[in-house]
């Protein structure tokens, strides 16, 4: 070894051992190391200290391979013994190396006993290795110094693992009806940070809890979950706080939230101030741009009774694509003022409930508008709408009494069985719709038409807003996972008989029947 080298080496090593600890990485390649040096030095765990030593002195020596390198490395005549001492400092690497996978296998190998020893110096340094992973009991053993660990990868990983774990734990026990199980497994994940898991807990105290409820909520709130804005609102109107209610539908209502916007439409409503009932108009245009059928079908009447036929007419057609059925009735008129009979037609035909589209079919199949001409079918269409009190109808029956043939009558039976048989091929295909009494039979298959909404990131299923603002749940993960808020959604499901029961928009209690989803079924021009 030239006498120049000697001399850094040695001295280097005299001052070293002189002080008793390693000199502090410096060098860019063992900046991984530089964490595992100090945790061995400042705050040596009692169980690794053979480990730690170990590693100590491979960094040590490593080190000063690397101090020398760098001073010899731009002498021209030592290129000789620099190359010499590149061979030695891989070696060397690779033995730090070895030391430092030696001291993390011997971390996770020790940890059980660490715990048991309540040992946290040397559960605080084993969390240096990032590849090694704790275990449940490790996790709680550390939860028990929060928030000292809050901000290490590993704890945070395996929290959000365990957090979500327990949420599925809860929703899969919510499925079943097993409130107490659910509540059990919620409140774990909310103690492992889980924001939507104090929305779900709230949710289950909402029946018969109410202070609960509303602390939940707001807990779920303050950690940055806004659907409980809504659900905080309608708590409040239960307790006959309206304007702890307003003020919460307000602040969903500025975040987006479509169904806040329209809650605070009907409340400003019915205020005697102009400028609220200004405000509720804004309210409900706002509600219906963000999807909420409701709105959409509200707002169309608005702008009709306002004369606004085209944009009523927009608004109107939104709301039936929405799975709204009484905008069909409206829509008919129109299309049947603009002459687009067969646009018309089948609108009307699904409103004969009423005895305005029954007067308007009657004239199409005496006129052959958009249909064929048919006697028979005029004739029991005017004779609804006189039974329905539209107007009086009966010269026009007796009109058309006179012209009825024997071929029209076979063809009224044709046209009746097509549009019966067309009404069993959806049911078939999906079910019949939702209605108060098939949602409670259990593996009943049913239709539902509406909108959906996730209630939170990671839930299992999705909220939909039916027809007359009726709320159902779908469990189906898939769908939850590609649904944007308020799209609309045309299912087929099966019922589970089983209901989480909330508070309503209008301050009553409400069950929320859940299903399962089957697959899609639409049904859009069929």
């Amino acid at each position: 070894m030239p006498y120049k080298r000697l001399l850094t080496l040695s001295v280097t090593l005299l001052l070293t051992g002189c002080l008793g600890t390693p000199k502090p990485t410096e060098h860019a390649k063992l900046s991984a190391y530089k964490s595992i040096e100090s945790g061995c030095q400042e705050n040596p765990p009692k169980t690794l200290q053979t480990e730690c030593s170990v590693f100590s002195a491979s960094l040590q020596k490593e080190q000063l391979l690397l101090d020398e390198m760098q001073a010899i490395r731009e002498d021209a005549h030592e290129e000789p013994a620099y190359i010499a001492l590149a061979d030695q400092e891989a070696e060397v690497m690779q033995r730090l190396q070895r030391d430092r996978a030696a001291l993390a296998k011997a971390c996770q190998t020790q940890m059980p006993a660490i715990v048991k020893n309540d040992d946290i110096n040397s559960a605080t340094f084993c969390l240096l290795f990032d590849e090694n992973r704790i275990t449940l009991d490790e996790y709680l053993y550390l939860k028990r110094y929060a928030p000292r660990f809050d901000e290490n990868r590993q704890y945070l990983a395996f929290e959000q693992q365990y957090a979500e774990q327990k949420l599925k734990e809860g929703l899969k026990a919510m499925n079943k009806g097993d409130k107490r199980s659910a509540l059990k497994a919620f409140k774990s994940a909310y103690d492992a940070h889980s924001a939507e898991a104090a929305y779900l807990v709230g949710i289950i105290y909402e029946e018969k809890q109410i202070k609960k409820a509303i602390s939940w909520h707001k807990k779920a709130v303050a950690a940055g979950v806004k659907r409980s804005k809504v659900n905080l609102a309608r708590l409040y109107l239960r307790i006959k706080l309206p304007n702890k209610a307003y003020e919460w539908y307000l602040s969903a209502a500025k975040d987006g939230d479509a169904l806040a916007q329209y809650r605070l439409f009907k409340m400003d409503a019915k205020s005697k101030s102009k400028k609220r009932q200004e405000e509720a108009r804004l309210w409900l245009e706002r509600s219906a741009q963000n999807n909420y059928p409701q709105a959409q079908y509200i707002y169309g009447l608005q702008l009709l009774k306002q004369k606004k036929r085209e944009a009523a007419q927009k608004w109107l057609e939104r709301a039936h694509q929405n799975g709204i059925r009484e905008s069909g009735f409206f829509l008919g008129k129109l299309y049947f003022e603009q002459e687009s009979y067969k646009k018309a037609y089948p609108h009307l035909l699904q409103a004969t409930d009423k005895g305005e589209a029954n007067y308007l079919l009657a004239r199409m199949y005496e006129s052959g508008l958009g249909v064929k001409k048919n006697s028979v079918l005029a004739y029991r269409h005017y004779k609804k709408a006189h039974e329905q009190a539209h107007d009086n109808h009966v010269k026009d029956m007796r009109r058309l009494q006179k012209r009825l043939t024997k071929k029209e009558r076979i063809a009224a039976k044709y046209v009746g069985k097509k549009e019966a048989k067309r009404l069993v091929e959806i049911a078939r295909r999906c079910g019949p719709l939702a209605d108060e009494k098939n949602i409670r039979r259990t593996n009943k298959t049913i239709h539902i038409v509406g909108v959906a909404v996730k209630p939170v990131q990671n839930a299992n299923g999705v909220i939909v807003y039916g027809e007359h603002e009726k709320v159902y749940y779908i469990i189906a993960p898939e769908l939850a996972r590609s649904l944007s808020d308020y799209q609309y959604v045309d299912l087929k499901a099966k019922a589970t008989g089983k209901a989480i029961v909330i508070s309503s928009d209008t301050g009553a209690l409400q069950p929320v029947y859940q299903f399962y989803n089957s697959r899609q079924c639409s049904t859009k021009g069929k």
